[in-house]
C-alpha cells in the first residue's frame, strides 16, 4: 500500500497535467502546433481523471491506457508535423502517425493484453515520440537563432523527453512486477508522478514562451498571437 504522501504527489500530477492546455487558452495561441499539444494535455487530463473513477469502483482500467495510446500519438505527431518547415518533413511525420495505429491496432489485436499493463505498445509509443522530439531539438538547437532557451519549441521537447523517457520501460517492467512487488510498483508509479510534475511545467514553460523565428517552426508572430 502507498503512503499518503504517494498518492498525494500522483494528485499534483493529475493537476498540473492541463496547464499547458491551460496555457494555450490563456495565451489565445494561433500556433497550430501547440494548439495540437494542448489538445494533447487535454486528452490526457480527460483520461487520468475517467481512469481513477473507473478504479476508485473496483474496475481495472487498463484497456483505457491502451484505447488513449493511438490518440495522443497521434496528437503529438500532428504538432510536430505543424513545426517543421519543409514539406517532406510534414508529410513523413503525417505518414508516421497513420502507420502508427496500423501497427497499433495490429499489436493490440493479436498480443496486446487490454487487461494488464501494456507490454508493447506503451513501449513503441515512448520510443516512437522520444525519437521524433530528438530529432527536433536537435535541429532547434543547431538551426535556431540563440539563445535557444527562448523557443517554445526547446522547453516542449525537453518535457516530452523526460516524459517518454522515464515511462520507456515503466508499464512492461511494473507488468513483470505487479504479481510479487506490488508496493514497488507503486513506488515508481509514484516517483513518475514526481518527475511527470517537472514535464508538465517545462510544457507548459514551452507553451508560454513568445513566438520567434525558427527554421523548424512555420510560425511567425503573426501566426503564433493575436494582434
Amino acid at each position: 500500500m502507498a503512503s499518503v504522501p504517494g498518492f498525494w504527489l500522483i494528485t499534483v500530477s493529475v493537476v498540473t497535467e492541463p496547464f499547458p492546455a491551460i496555457a494555450a487558452v490563456l495565451r489565445r495561441t494561433r500556433d497550430t502546433a501547440r494548439r495540437w499539444i494542448a489538445v494533447a494535455f487535454g486528452v490526457w487530463f480527460v483520461q487520468d481523471c475517467a481512469l481513477r473513477w473507473i478504479a476508485e469502483n473496483g474496475r481495472n482500467n487498463h484497456w483505457l491506457i491502451h484505447l488513449g495510446n493511438p490518440i495522443s500519438t497521434v496528437l503529438f505527431l500532428l504538432a510536430y508535423a505543424a513545426w517543421m518547415g519543409e514539406p517532406v518533413r510534414r508529410r513523413a511525420l503525417h505518414l508516421a502517425a497513420g502507420a502508427y495505429c496500423i501497427v497499433w491496432a495490429a499489436l493490440f489485436l493479436t498480443i496486446e493484453d487490454s487487461h494488464r499493463f501494456s507490454q508493447f505498445t506503451g513501449p513503441l509509443q515512448a520510443l516512437v515520440l522520444i525519437l521524433v522530439c530528438a530529432y527536433t531539438l536537435m535541429r532547434a538547437v543547431a538551426n535556431d537563432p540563440p539563445p535557444i532557451w527562448r523557443a517554445g519549441v526547446f522547453w516542449i521537447s525537453v518535457g516530452l523527453l523526460l516524459y517518454f523517457g522515464t515511462g520507456l520501460l515503466l508499464a512492461p517492467v511494473s507488468g513483470l512486477l505487479m504479481a510479487t512487488q506490488p508496493s514497488l510498483v507503486m513506488s515508481a508509479y509514484i516517483a513518475k508522478g514526481g518527475l511527470n510534475i517537472v514535464s508538465y511545467l517545462l510544457v507548459t514553460t514551452g507553451m508560454l514562451c513568445p513566438p520567434r523565428l525558427s527554421s523548424i517552426g512555420a510560425f511567425s508572430l503573426r501566426q503564433a498571437w493575436p494582434s
